[in-house]
């Protein structure tokens, strides 16, 4: 059974996205988008800047093709097994906001793993 912090952890990733998603039809109708607006849907769950500070994965500095592999599998018709929010988050993006999302947190220096700054 699911803890009331889990469900509104949830509740407050969705109302995220939604409001990230208000956005996109003026930045989707430009060439270009600001990757920053995108990105601050993924910080409810994953931490600012993708440096997760607890049991959720954290996305900065892993390889831009093994995140873009991942957002695309979490799109598909079948997602992985065990997947949790992550197929309806990502059925608002379109494939090259994906792509850019990837390569967003792919640039991201990863948290030390000490969890010291500096080293």
């Amino acid at each position: 059974m699911r803890s009331y912090f889990q469900i509104f952890r949830a509740t407050a990733a969705l109302v995220a996205l939604a409001a990230g998603l208000a956005l996109l039809p003026a930045a989707s109708a430009q060439s270009t988008f600001d990757i920053t607006v995108l990105a601050g849907a993924c910080a409810n769950c994953h931490g600012t800047d993708g440096r997760s500070p607890g049991g959720i994965p954290s996305i900065a500095g892993r390889p831009e093709s093994v995140l873009a592999d991942q957002l695309r599998a979490f799109k598909s018709d079948s997602p992985p097994a065990n997947t949790t929010i992550m197929n309806r988050l990502v059925k608002g993006f379109s494939d090259d906001e994906l792509t850019a999302l990837a390569r967003h947190f792919s640039q991201i220096k990863p948290q030390p793993l000490s969890g010291k700054q500096g080293l």
